[in-house]
């Protein structure tokens, strides 16, 4: 199979000929483990076309402040891509009216239609994007009040996100990310009751948008966020990116696994910053066979600074050596 192919096929329960997989990464770790993972990384050619990574120059101060386009000032220690909110570009509604959205970020050329990797775009939020804009704080805030503006808000940022998903399809995306982290460690950040009212007819407009272009819905969301897999299920999300350790085993068999793709990830609370390269092997298998019911499963491994280079090389091996002999998962 080609990688496209091999994508494809787990996504839709057709059996692949082994798990797919995607590299992901924070700058912080090349800088930490240098050329030595760069070189580990090209030996595993992904599913996504990920290549010719390099070791990107490492700011100076470890605690940096910065305003992103959107107007919003943020804090963050290197080696990391996010970060917290210090000044939301909306900190109060007086200037809303006059708030203009930065240019929206489109794909200046088409995927080769000839490629045999999945072409993945997107990463499209609307909760996380609220929350940036306003701050977590005012948004709940918002919530309690009732404030009109939130559906103007929620509403602008859909708008966008549905012309650029209509740019993704039509430069030959094959899926599209959306992304909102939903949950605390032990519940969601919004009540489902309320989640269900406000939030899940627009992302219903988005995934019904990718799926009538015959294209997959990636769904990112970490924290605890079983009281929503059934409504992501319902709304035609093809690939579900859940913080799965957060979960016991047979939660996770019974909600998820031969219902949805699950794009599994690693342990980033416990195993991989702490663990053994042991504990870190049986990770990786018990990932594939709690999920691989004739596919249903990728993995996703998002590498982070205080990783030991021993637990992500473990990671990679346990990949090489599982992917495709756990494929049939006969004890499942």
């Amino acid at each position: 199979m080609t990688s496209r192919e091999r994508v494809n096929a787990a996504i839709e329960f057709k059996g692949p000929d082994k798990v797919p997989f995607t590299h992901a990464f924070f700058p912080g770790a090349l800088w930490t483990h240098g050329p030595k993972l760069v070189e580990l990384m090209e030996r595993h050619p992904d599913d996504f076309g990920n290549r010719g990574f390099h070791i990107p120059p490492e700011p100076a101060n470890v605690i940096e402040e910065f305003t992103d386009e959107w107007g919003t000032t943020w804090r963050r220690r290197k080696g990391y891509s996010a970060g917290e909110v210090l000044k939301p570009a909306l900190e109060t509604w007086e200037h809303w009216r006059d708030y203009t959205f930065p240019p929206e970020d489109r794909l200046n050329a088409a995927f080769d239609p000839s490629r045999d990797w999945y072409a993945l775009t997107g990463w499209l939020d609307l909760f996380e994007r609220m929350q940036f804009l306003r701050g977590t704080e005012n948004l709940l805030l918002d919530f309690a009040d009732e404030r009109q503006e939130l559906h103007e808000l929620a509403d602008r940022i859909l708008d966008r996100n549905l012309r650029l998903i209509e740019g993704y399809i039509r430069a030959g995306a094959d899926g599209i990310w959306l992304s909102d982290d939903w949950g605390s460690q032990d519940r969601l950040l919004i009540s489902p009751d309320l989640w269900r009212a406000f939030f899940k007819p627009r992302y219903r407009q988005m995934i019904e948008l990718v799926r009538d272009a015959g294209r997959h819905v990636f769904f990112h969301t970490c924290g605890w966020t079983v009281d929503i897999w059934d409504d992501l299920i319902e709304l035609g999300v093809n690939v579900i990116n859940p913080q799965n350790s957060l979960f016991e085993r047979k939660t996770l068999e019974e909600k998820l696994a031969g219902r949805v793709c699950v794009f599994s990830d690693a342990d980033r609370q416990r195993i991989m910053p702490f663990g053994t390269p042991n504990e870190v092997q049986q990770l990786v298998r018990d990932a594939i066979s709690t999920f691989n019911r004739s596919g249903g499963v990728m993995l996703r491994f998002e590498l982070e600074p205080v990783w030991p280079y021993e637990n992500i090389q473990a990671m990679y091996e346990a990949y090489d050596e599982y992917a495709r002999q756990e494929t049939k998962c006969e004890f499942l």
